[in-house]
């Protein structure tokens, strides 16, 4: 019926003229520019809820750097626009400085007023993924495939102590080769390669003191 009575009204030269529509029309999708160093663009997402840890975590905000794709992952008991806030000031602002642009789906935790009152402040341009279109934010995504399987892997069998593991998951994914950079995020963010609890002791560069 609805198509029928569309069909009916459009031929209409009155109501062509005189029914304007009042929603704005959807704009044109853009590719990211890819940035020029680190610490530019960072991808933000929560993953959750896990079961409850006992130190009262359930969420995990990721922070993927776009440039070495270095990733800063943060346990919080929840996903609140001020637990979000607090988190990348403290956990990647104050450790790596301020990034110029900030990518991020439409949720309520990334798209809020305390969010849009701090940016201007202090210079971030956040954008926005697609709606129903995660791949906008595909660097972020692509950790959150990997890290999830992991944790399953490692906790216990009551599920609630993931939060211990995840430093080392993370630890992992920053220390392997990327597929995209053909290095891994570590080599890119420090310009050397990591040292690993697998390689053999530097006997030979260890200094000794004679008493």
């Amino acid at each position: 019926m609805k198509s029928i009575v569309e069909d009916y009204v459009k031929p209409c030269i009155q109501c062509q003229q005189f029914n304007i529509s009042r929603q704005k029309k959807p704009g044109k999708l853009h590719p990211i520019p890819p940035p020029s160093g680190p610490f530019q663009l960072i991808g933000i997402d929560f993953t959750g809820p896990f079961d409850r840890t006992p130190n009262d975590n359930r969420y995990v905000l990721s922070i993927t750097d776009y440039f070495t794709r270095w990733v800063t992952a943060i346990a919080l008991p929840n996903p609140s626009a001020q637990a979000t806030a607090e988190a990348i000031f403290k956990d990647y602002m104050c450790r790596y400085g301020v990034p110029i642009t900030i990518l991020s789906d439409q949720g309520s935790h990334f798209r809020n007023e305390l969010l849009q009152t701090l940016e201007p402040k202090i210079e971030i341009n956040h954008i926005f993924s697609s709606v129903y279109h995660p791949q906008s934010n595909g660097g972020v995504e692509r950790f959150n495939a990997t890290f999830v399987p992991q944790l399953a892997k490692l906790q216990d069998r009551q599920k609630n102590n993931w939060d211990e593991f995840f430093h080392a998951v993370v630890f992992s994914y920053n220390t392997g080769k990327h597929h995209t950079t053909n290095y891994s995020p570590f080599e890119l963010q420090f310009g050397r390669k990591p040292r690993l609890p697998t390689d053999k002791p530097l006997s030979k560069l260890v200094p000794t003191f004679n008493n």
